[in-house]
C-alpha cells in the first residue's frame, strides 16, 4: 500500500498536475520579471549591442537574467504552483473522488517529494554555480544593472583594506588581472598615528601572498611626529588579502563563484556574511520541495467536504507568502550576525515543514470526525 502511494496512479495524477502548475507559475514569474527588467535595461542592452547583432545580445541577456530570476523565485513558484494545483484538482473533483475512495494525502505528498528532488537539485545548482556564472557573464556582456554595478576597469574612489594595525587604501583596477593604483599603505597603526607609510603608484600581485610595490616611497614616523622619507624603489611585500578580493571587489557574497566564496570564508572563518551564503547554498535543495508541500497543504485546509472556505484559503495564501518572505528576513539576520548562521538559514525550511506537518495531522483528525479549529 505504501509503495502504491509512492508510485501508483493517484501519485502520477497528482505529479502531472503539480508539475504543470509549477512550470506555468514559474514561466509567468519569469515573464513579469523580465518585462520589468527590460523596461529599465533596454538602453544599456542597445549600447552593448553596438557593432553586434541586437537579437543575439537580447537572447544572451535574457538567458543570464533568467538564471538569476529563477534562483530568486523558485521557492515562490513552488509554493504558489502547489497551492493553485490543489485548488484546480479540487475544482475538477479529483481530490473529492480520491477522498471518497479512502485515498489519503500521501500520494500527493509523494508526488511533491519526487518533484522536489528535481527542483531541489536545480535550485542548488543555480545558487552554487549557474547564478554566479550568469551574473559575471552579464557583466562581460556589458548590459543591464549588474554590468554597471560590477563593471571592470579602474574605480573612481579609493577602497580601504584593513586588518588589525595595518590599512591599505587605493584605487582598484578590476578585471582578470587586478591591481591597485595610487596606494597608501599604513603599517603600525595606533591611537597616535602610524609607524610607517608606503606610497606606491602601482601594486601588483605576484602570487604566494607577495605583492610588488612599484615606485614605492617609504615614510617613517619619528618619535617627535616628523616623517622621514626614502627614495622611490620597487619592493616586494606580503599583504593579507588575496587577488580574488580585487577581482570580485563589489559583488555580494551570494554572487561569488563557489571557489572564491570558500577561499574568502577560509581567510575569515568568522565572517557571518560568507558563512550565511555557504549555508544558503548548502541547504538550497530543501526549499522547492518543502515549499511545494506547504503550498499544497495550505490549499487543502480551505476545503471541508463539498464546502470551499474562501476566507481560510485567502488567509492560508497570505500565511504562505509570509513564510516565503521569512527567507530573506532570516538570511539578513544571519548575515548581520544577529542570529547564529545555521539557525538563521534553517528556520524558514523548518517552519515550512512544521506548518505542513501540523496541518496534515489536523486534517487527518478531521477526516476521522474530529472538528478542526479552522472554521
Amino acid at each position: 500500500m505504501a509503495m502504491r502511494s509512492l508510485t501508483g496512479r493517484a501519485m502520477r495524477m497528482a505529479l502531472r498536475e503539480h508539475v504543470a502548475a509549477f512550470v506555468i507559475v514559474q514561466m509567468v514569474l519569469i515573464f513579469i520579471a523580465l518585462m520589468l527588467d527590460f523596461a529599465d535595461s533596454f538602453e544599456s542592452i542597445r549600447a552593448a549591442a553596438e557593432g553586434r547583432n541586437l537579437v543575439a545580445v537580447i537572447g544572451q541577456y535574457t538567458l543570464y537574467r533568467t538564471a538569476d530570476i529563477v534562483a530568486r523565485l523558485m521557492p515562490v513558484a513552488a509554493l504558489l504552483g502547489a497551492f493553485l494545483a490543489e485548488i484546480r484538482r479540487r475544482a475538477l473533483l479529483e481530490t473529492v473522488i480520491l477522498s471518497a475512495a479512502g485515498v489519503s494525502a500521501l500520494p500527493t505528498i509523494a508526488a511533491l517529494c519526487w518533484m522536489g528532488a528535481v527542483t531541489g537539485w536545480l535550485q542548488w545548482k543555480l545558487e552554487r554555480d549557474w547564478r554566479p556564472a550568469a551574473v559575471f557573464a552579464q557583466v562581460e556582456l556589458g548590459a543591464g544593472d549588474y554590468a554597471e554595478r560590477y563593471a571592470e576597469g579602474l574605480t573612481d574612489d579609493q577602497h580601504w583594506f584593513v586588518r588589525e594595525d595595518s590599512a591599505l587604501a587605493g584605487r582598484v583596477l578590476v578585471g582578470p588581472q587586478p591591481e591597485l593604483r595610487e596606494v597608501s599603505y599604513f603599517i603600525g597603526l595606533n591611537g597616535a598615528g602610524f609607524d610607517r607609510l608606503i606610497r606606491a603608484d602601482t601594486v601588483r600581485p605576484l602570487g604566494g601572498g607577495q605583492w610588488e610595490f612599484e615606485d614605492a616611497e617609504i615614510w617613517t614616523s619619528t618619535p617627535d611626529g616628523r616623517l622621514i622619507g626614502l627614495p622611490a624603489q620597487t619592493m616586494e611585500l606580503p599583504l593579507w588579502f588575496q587577488t580574488n578580493r580585487l577581482r570580485y571587489l563589489n559583488p555580494s557574497a551570494y554572487y561569488l563563484p563557489q571557489e572564491v566564496l570558500l577561499t574568502r570564508a577560509e581567510a575569515d572563518p568568522e565572517d557571518p556574511y560568507m558563512r550565511t551564503t555557504i549555508w544558503r547554498r548548502g541547504t538550497a535543495w530543501l526549499l522547492p520541495g518543502l515549499f511545494s508541500i506547504l503550498g499544497a497543504t495550505l490549499a487543502m485546509t480551505g476545503f471541508r467536504g463539498r464546502v470551499t472556505r474562501v476566507p481560510i484559503l485567502v488567509g492560508m495564501a497570505f500565511g504562505g507568502y509570509l513564510v516565503t518572505l521569512s527567507l530573506k528576513i532570516f538570511w539578513a539576520l544571519g548575515e548581520q550576525g544577529a542570529l547564529s548562521v545555521p539557525v538563521a538559514v534553517l528556520i524558514p525550511p523548518a517552519l515550512a515543514l512544521t506548518i505542513s506537518a501540523v496541518l496534515q495531522w489536523l486534517m487527518h483528525r478531521e477526516s476521522r470526525g474530529r472538528r478542526l479549529p479552522l472554521g
